[in-house]
């Protein structure tokens, strides 16, 4: 027994019959770990135990004396592949180590991986000549004379694009935007959807627009997602000289205030220019939002300057709203409000016609009605805000009336949003309390419509998990 184990192969053959099995356990425990973890150390730890240690395990073997007579070609190969393997999983545990690991923000996040690709390869290279020279004793001064030489000759000849290459690599690493911003450069302005060593794609709404980033190097563009305050759109608006300003002003707030996509975390500012021009200003949650903004905002502006008597580019002019279509109006709300044809015209002096565009708020929780609504044409959605989102209560059509709680003078807990281009006859509340005094029954109609919508309310609410707190039964 002492002979064996004095003999030079017994530990060497040990080594590898049981400490390579256990080794090899392990390691895939290690890997199945860190695999259930997502760690991106997980393949190196798999070269490990696939490649580098059954090498290793060979190497040893083979590395023993008597087991090879002479030199003997088949150990430098095996060395070879060993020392290839150790690089190989050595520059990958660095990268790791170094980048994958990096802190968001930090120097080594925002480091180009096309330079940690480069100094991967340049480290691979002099690792291969270095283990070539000491296996095979191979001459590498020739080979990095070689290589030099040729790294002169093929800069000097591609100076121009590796110059605008390099300009390009370094704005990516100075990192002044990343995926998601939205920039502006030029007449060019898109979000950033993809950013590589040679060009930025800009995601523009209609199409992707790739642009090379030696041009934005070399020039100024503008980061419009780095900006303390929301990005706002502005556009300018003229009116008539004879709109008060103050008016117009408060006018361009209010339809601004109530455009989806608006930031709440900055009010609607509006300049007053020279020649009765105004320029809005209206803060996004997004710079991509600002043609959608804009879209809406001056449809619904048209709609607004006209039930407020403003003239949106100077127009006096209004077709649609005339003595004849009004009378035609308060004949058809006439039975809805127990009044003769004839006592309804006398409602002329002071009612009105009114028009709303698609999406636009009629009526919002807490708001104190001064006049009431009847429907002519169009549809209406009244809602309930919750902290899930709007809910759906019931949908108003043809007759129907918004704005209920203008007789009790009471806010109401409904919103009221136009599903389709609304035309309404809109009734001031001094004018119903007269049609109220003469006909009691409209308001006994008036009230158990209330009631009905505030059992659609609690119903609606009911089948999102919500309720309808105690003592809040005014609806629109």
């Amino acid at each position: 027994m002492a002979d064996i184990v004095s003999q030079p192969w017994f530990w060497p053959a040990v080594i590898v019959s049981v400490g390579l099995p256990l080794l090899l356990i392990g390691l895939t425990e290690m890997h199945n770990a860190m695999a259930r973890r997502g760690s991106r150390a997980a393949p190196i730890v798999l070269m490990v135990r696939n490649y580098l240690v059954p090498v290793a395990g060979v190497l040893v073997l083979i590395s023993q004396p008597g087991a090879w007579e002479g030199e003997g070609t088949w150990p430098k190969v095996v060395t070879t592949i060993f020392g290839l393997l150790v690089i190989l999983v050595v520059i990958n545990a660095i990268n790791h180590l170094v980048f994958h690991r990096a802190e968001k923000g930090s120097w080594r996040d925002r480091f180009p991986t096309i330079f940690s690709d480069l100094i991967r390869f340049v480290f691979i290279l002099v690792g291969i000549a270095l283990l070539f020279w000491w296996v095979w004793g191979a001459d590498v001064a020739g080979i990095f004379a070689a290589l030099g030489v040729t790294s002169i000759v093929v800069g000097l000849a591609l100076q121009n694009a590796v110059g605008s290459v390099v300009s390009g690599l370094f704005l990516i690493f100075e990192a002044p935007f990343q995926l998601g911003d939205w920039i502006e450069t030029g007449d060019v302005r898109g979000q950033i959807i993809e950013v590589n060593w040679r060009a930025i794609h800009l995601d523009v709404g209609n199409g992707t627009v790739v642009m090379p980033t030696s041009e934005l190097a070399g020039g100024s563009f503008t980061n419009l997602s780095r900006s303390p305050e929301p990005y706002a759109a502005q556009r300018a608006f003229s009116f008539a000289t004879d709109d008060p300003p103050a008016r117009v002003r408060a006018l361009l707030v209010d339809v601004a205030r109530d455009i989806p996509l608006v930031s709440a975390d900055r009010d609607p500012s509006v300049a007053t220019l020279d020649g009765a021009q105004f320029q809005v200003s209206i803060p996004l949650q997004s710079p991509g939002d600002k043609d959608v903004v804009l879209d809406a905002f001056s449809t619904r502006l048209w709609y607004a300057a006209r039930r407020a008597d403003l003239h949106l580019n100077g127009d006096v002019t209004d077709e649609w709203n005339t003595p004849g279509r009004l009378q035609d109006a308060l004949h058809q709300i006439a039975p809805i409000l127990s009044l003769r044809p004839e006592d309804a015209e006398a409602l002329a002096v002071s009612a009105r016609l009114e028009r709303f565009c698609q999406g636009e708020v009629i009526l919002r929780p807490g708001m104190i009605p001064t006049a009431t609504r009847y429907i002519l044409a169009g549809r209406v959605m009244l809602g309930i805000p919750t902290d899930a989102g709007l809910v759906q209560v019931t949908e108003l059509g043809r007759d129907d009336a918004v704005g209920l709680t203008a007789l009790t003078r009471t806010q109401t807990i409904s919103r009221a949003i136009a599903l389709t281009e609304l035309e309404v006859l809109t009734i001031p509340v001094h004018l119903l309390d007269d049609v109220v005094r003469a006909h009691p029954v409209l308001a006994r109609e008036i009230v158990r419509e209330n009631d009905n919508r505030v059992r659609l309310a609690r119903s609606a609410l009911a089948a999102v998990g919500e309720h309808l707190a105690p003592g809040r039964n005014v609806f629109g």
